[in-house]
């Protein structure tokens, strides 16, 4: 009796140890937020600047729109997500041409149930949004890129060895002068998952989706699962267009509907019916 008296004391005593242990060990503190009072720009612009050094994630008032005027956002050079509910990024219409997100090399930005709206940039590329560079990152879940403008990438550009992930996302009604109406990709990765391109237009190729990778530098890759690209324009790949040194992948994603045909060049892009 007095060895199982002793092996019960024990056992309590070493369950009572691990848990005094446990109780005094630190606790990991939660991911830093900011929150953006709604229509708040100018503490938007500074939440973006404060994160390009802390990486805290920024958060926005829900079914809220901050319109943008003057100077385009702080370039994005941190890593961070700016999260909303039916939240409204947008600049505004009689303002300075300037595109609405920047991602700089190094730079990791995530938008959750963001709307980017309005950006215009004539001259440039990525009238909604650009991540250019080296290491540079987007992902953009939930929302949408509309009506946007820019020279190439009307929507989105991914530029210079940059990547991005577009999750159940819209893109519709972006344009371009040049190419990728509703997408530019001359980066490294594109995935678009669940995802609808639609109503974009290009004024020379991909008027959904252009895809071209630089000579000297790996193929620019696009992989399009689950998703749509319906109803694009341009004068030549109206869904889309496979450029020199890159590589489009469709895995069950339809390509219909689009002027004056699907993709291009004729049968660049396999399971899509020219």
């Amino acid at each position: 009796m007095k060895r199982k008296s002793f092996h019960r004391t024990s056992a309590l005593g070493t369950v009572a140890g691990l848990g005094l242990a446990l109780s005094v060990l630190p606790i990991a503190p939660a991911h830093a937020q900011t929150f953006v009072p709604c229509g708040n720009v100018t503490a938007l612009r500074n939440a973006i600047n404060t994160s390009n050094t802390t990486n805290e994630n920024i958060t926005l008032a829900p079914f809220c729109t901050y319109t943008v005027t003057g100077t385009a956002l702080p370039t994005v050079t941190g890593s961070y997500s700016v999260s909303g509910f039916n939240t409204t990024v947008a600049r505004d219409a009689g303002t300075a041409n300037f595109r609405v997100f920047s991602v700089a090399s190094g730079g990791d930005l995530t938008l959750n149930s963001i709307h980017v709206r309005g950006g215009n940039l004539p001259a440039g590329e990525g009238g909604g949004i650009q991540v250019s560079g080296p290491g540079s990152t987007l992902v953009v879940q939930g929302g949408s890129v509309r009506n946007n403008n820019a020279g190439n990438g009307g929507g989105i550009a991914v530029r210079d060895l940059a990547s991005a992930r577009l999750n159940s996302t819209l893109i519709s009604d972006n344009h371009a002068s040049g190419l990728g109406g509703g997408v530019s990709h001359d980066g490294t990765t594109l995935q678009v998952n669940n995802t609808r391109i639609t109503g974009n237009s290009a004024d020379l190729r991909g008027g959904g989706l252009h895809t071209h990778g630089p000579v000297a530098a790996p193929p620019a890759t696009a992989t399009l699962s689950a998703s749509q690209v319906t109803a694009n324009s341009a004068t030549d790949g109206g869904g889309i267009y496979e450029g020199t040194n890159s590589q489009v992948t469709l895995a069950f994603t339809g390509v219909t509907n689009n002027t004056p045909n699907n993709c291009r060049p004729v049968g660049a892009v396999p399971g899509c019916a020219n």
